[in-house]
């Protein structure tokens, strides 16, 4: 008798029904529990508050009592290494809203068709949800709180520099400066007052290096070359002018083989950065202008820069010779137009120390000492003299045959100018600087024309 074989296929489905109706009565079971209740799901939490289980009115209770503990215990505390700041939920008006935030958790798993209800309600309970704190504040206090902070911890950084005292060198050692960020601050306090209160965060604090280091002050031992000009303090505006143009070119650093810029340290001579209007020239024309007297500060700068054996990249005499220096060695400037530019050719970086006491401006360069230097000196050549032409102006306002003198005229110059190098009181070195041209002006002179009344 042969065995019955029973159909396999018919069994698979069968079988496979059998569990899909399970399923279905699983989840519907399922749901159904979950539809019964009037609680918030499990796994829900507000912020860092678990209100799974609890009804609306019973997870707003507990927010409210969390919220008034952060408010004694200052929800906010920044740091920086030892030192703590707290900020009190007072200080930024930091509020919340309870109610919402109970019926924002009550809402999970509630919304949507089934199947989105379903599967937030699984997620929920197997993986959690988190709601965030979202609360209110006041973002111009805690900028100002925040602000506040940061000027205690704020530091400028400090340069190396260098002093000069009874020929002997002095130095003050280099610091690190630091500063808040405080809009990272801020952003980190937002993210953090969504997720968890109280809290403690470290400031964001960056270092700032100093421009010059003790390092670039390596080698520098001695006072390499000097030089100083007068002038008066009768014209207070020129005055000040020097001295905020020497201020901008005190204790700089020009490393070996960089050109040293003056128009780039001292900036436009404008009224933003401070210059005063003092008398300077113009075409020619001594003119009232921002920034007159910073010309000498060049020039003194010049004298000291020749004395030092640095060699001259860029340099442009006067229309007409200023009396602070000899002919010939000064060096004008002017805003994107005439710049004093030197290289530093010692092979060892340089220290440039400026100073104004009563009518001087003296200027030191500092750098490594050499056992044998050459004495240096600038010399003037072959000088020629122009005189002034005299232009005559007839003035019909003027008495007849009566003369005024209008402008007196200054006498031209052109002048060759060499700096000259000596050992041993033997010319070892001579380098040709150039020849300047300073224009003569010109001599005017009003005579009258006016032709007296006949008399009666």
């Amino acid at each position: 008798m042969q065995p019955t074989i029973k159909p396999v296929g018919k069994n698979i489905v069968i079988f496979l029904g059998v569990i899909v109706l399970c399923s279905i009565i699983g989840t519907v079971t399922l749901n159904a529990a979950f539809t019964v209740t009037d609680d918030i799901y499990g796994g829900i939490k507000i912020g860092d508050i678990d209100v799974g289980g609890l009804t609306p009115a019973a997870a707003e209770n507990k927010i409210k009592a969390a919220f008034n503990e952060w408010q004694d215990r200052e929800p906010i505390t920044l740091v920086h290494k030892d030192r703590r700041w707290k900020i009190a939920a007072g200080d930024i008006d930091l509020a919340i809203d309870t109610a919402a935030l109970a019926k924002e958790a009550y809402a999970v798993g509630r919304t949507g068709n089934i199947v989105q209800q379903l599967q937030e309600r699984y997620l929920t309970i197997n993986r959690g949800h988190v709601i965030p704190l979202a609360v209110t504040y006041n973002a111009d206090k805690l900028y100002s709180q925040v602000a506040a902070v940061a000027r205690t911890v704020d530091r400028e950084p400090q340069n190396a520099a260098l002093r000069v005292a009874n020929l002997s060198v002095t130095r003050t050692a280099d610091s690190i400066g630091q500063k808040v960020d405080i809009a990272k601050t801020m952003a980190d306090i937002t993210a953090r007052l969504n997720v968890k209160i109280p809290f403690v965060l470290p400031l964001t604090v960056a270092e700032i290096q100093p421009a010059i280091t003790a390092r670039d002050l390596e080698g520098i031992d001695g006072v390499i070359a000097s030089y100083a000009t007068q002038f008066s303090r009768e014209d207070a505006n020129r005055s000040d002018n020097i001295v905020l143009a020497a201020k901008n070119v005190n204790g700089i650093v020009v490393r070996a083989g960089e050109t040293f810029s003056f128009n780039k340290l001292v900036g436009q001579r404008l009224a933003t950065n401070g210059y005063k209007i003092a008398p300077v020239f113009i075409n020619g024309k001594l003119v009232p202008d921002y920034g007159g007297g910073v010309c000498q500060v060049s020039s003194t700068l010049y004298n000291a820069v020749l004395l030092a054996d640095m060699k001259i990249e860029e340099r442009t005499p006067h229309f007409r010779p200023p009396a602070y220096v000899p002919l010939g060695q000064d060096a004008t400037v002017a805003d994107n137009y005439l710049d004093f530019k030197f290289h530093n050719t010692s092979g060892h970086n340089i220290y440039i120390l400026s100073d104004v006491a009563h009518e001087q401006i003296s200027i030191n360069i500092l750098g490594r000492l050499s056992a044998n230097p050459p004495e240096i000196q600038i010399v003037a050549d072959n000088k020629k003299v122009w005189e002034p032409n005299t232009v005559v102006k007839q003035d019909p306002q003027l008495d007849l045959g009566k003369e005024v003198v209008e402008v007196e005229g200054q006498k031209g110059f052109q002048v060759s100018t060499y700096r000259i190098k000596y050992a041993n009181g033997r010319e070892i070195g001579r380098d040709f600087l150039g020849t300047d041209e300073y224009q003569p002006e010109e001599r005017v002179v009003r005579v009258g024309t006016k032709t007296p009344a006949p008399k009666k």
